[in-house]
């Protein structure tokens, strides 16, 4: 019975080794795709909210709207997209007109993701050269968006490869220029994939667990 009573307890130290060791992987092994779509699905006239939270599959996505002199605005939702209530010129986009406040929506996922593709409605590219512009950044990274999309009909979509994708928890899209103004359509992304270092410290755990029952096996002979 005390060598039984080793054993179960070594088998409970090896559960916790791992367990431990699984805690210290922040991201899903497996990338899920996700997608958030909000073109189509909200109503004719404008509803407002200060940070709704929108899930899909394993993904959730909370957003917000500011403008860059620091003032939290409402989110504009309608059936064409999201936009940011009571800012600039365009009251319900997201907007940089003439002069006006800049404003931003600011997209903070449950987990870390890559951001496969981003659509906009009222998204004009123009003949001559971009009338709608927007900056996308997350951390220390940004990225221009202006006529590098698919030219839909209806909404423009920007769309990144899995390698160049924009990977983090918390990005922002900001309106750029004296005529941009638009609202996001829908988000295309996927939870990211543990990093080398932290597959090897699942590794280690696993390798530790196997020498844990290894060893309390021995130790009932």
């Amino acid at each position: 019975m005390i060598a039984e009573g080793k054993v179960m307890f070594a088998k409970s130290h090896a559960l916790g080794a791992l367990l431990a060791i699984t805690a210290l992987a922040p991201l899903s092994a497996h990338a899920l795709a996700n997608t958030f779509q909000f073109y189509g699905n909200g109503p004719l006239a404008d509803t407002v909210s200060v940070a709704p939270n929108y899930v899909s599959g394993s993904l959730g996505v909370t957003m917000r709207a500011f403008d860059t002199t620091g003032k939290s605005l409402a989110l504009a939702i309608r059936f064409d997209g999201l936009g940011a209530y009571g800012g600039g010129l365009d009251a319900t986009e997201v907007d940089s007109l003439l002069g006006g406040p800049v404003e931003y929506l600011e997209l903070t996922f449950n987990k870390a993701v890559k951001l496969n593709a981003l659509s906009f409605s009222s998204w004009e590219n123009g003949l001559f050269g971009p009338l709608d512009q927007a900056t996308l950044s997350w951390g220390n990274q940004s990225l221009a968006l202006g006529t590098n999309n698919d030219h839909g009909l209806l909404v423009k979509t920007f769309s990144w490869s899995e390698a160049t994708a924009p990977a983090g928890t918390v990005f922002k899209i900001t309106s750029v220029g004296s005529l941009s103004a638009f609202r996001l359509a829908g988000i295309g992304a996927t939870a990211a994939v543990p990093e080398p270092t932290t597959l090897v410290l699942m590794g280690l755990g696993l390798a530790g667990v196997a020498f844990t029952a290894r060893h309390a096996k021995r130790a009932t002979v």
